[in-house]
């Protein structure tokens, strides 16, 4: 019983050290750009492959797709990439600001820190 509690203690207090994920702040995986969704507000919804889950996204387009709001200061840039990796097959990796996939970075050609196509 006391080695049982002590393995109770020791994965609380390992729990409570790992830094928590509930901000959302994040790089996607090296993803296929599979539909990118022009909304009503000047925004981009983007979905990709493998799937998002559990986004808020603009304009009611659901949890799978991540969100460029309009006062991104590189929407144009960004949108252009998507595009770009869309017709290209490219891969991509979004930097998802928060919780409801708010993208605020991205790489075209794989994920921010490994080598094309990773």
């Amino acid at each position: 019983m006391k080695k049982y509690l002590k393995g109770i203690a020791s994965f609380a207090l390992l729990a409570i050290a790992i830094p928590s994920h509930a901000d959302g702040a994040r790089w996607t995986a090296a993803s296929e750009v599979i539909k990118i969704v022009s909304v009503v507000n000047g925004g981009i919804n983007v979905r990709l492959s493998p799937e998002l889950s559990g986004c808020t996204s603009q304009s009611g387009y659901g949890p799978k797709y991540a969100s460029v709001y309009p006062d991104h200061p590189a929407l144009d840039a960004i949108h252009a990439n998507l595009l770009a990796a869309f017709m290209s097959g490219e891969k991509v990796s979004l930097y998802l600001s928060n919780d409801t996939c708010k993208v605020g970075e991205m790489v075209i050609g794989g994920t921010h820190s490994g080598p094309r196509g990773s």
